[in-house]
């Protein structure tokens, strides 16, 4: 019984920054530096490049240790690329 409470809760949590985007946001076209700017949003755009990249390469587990790697190399890549859009980020993602 709890853990569909908890997993409403967490939906809840990551989809309420939807709300502040635009109704029809081009994922595509955000870059790097708005990816890094928009703090309230990023750990829910993690989620969402996870989801793509795991539809992607029919991968459907989750770990700690990838969503870290993920994390960093999104950081990283932007911090470098500012005008790159997050998709090229993706692109850019090294195997693992």
């Amino acid at each position: 019984m709890k853990k569909p409470l908890v997993l409403m809760a967490a939906a809840a949590l990551f989809c309420a920054p939807l709300a502040a985007m635009a109704k029809d946001f081009d994922i595509a076209k955000m870059t790097c530096d708005e990816f890094l700017q928009d703090k309230e949003t990023i750990t829910m755009m993690i989620f969402w490049i996870d989801g793509y990249m795991s539809a992607e390469s029919k991968n459907t587990k989750v770990s700690d240790k990838w969503m870290e790697k993920l994390g960093t190399h999104m950081g990283e890549f932007c911090g470098k690329h500012p005008k790159k859009t997050i998709m090229d980020a993706i692109e850019a993602m090294p195997e693992e």
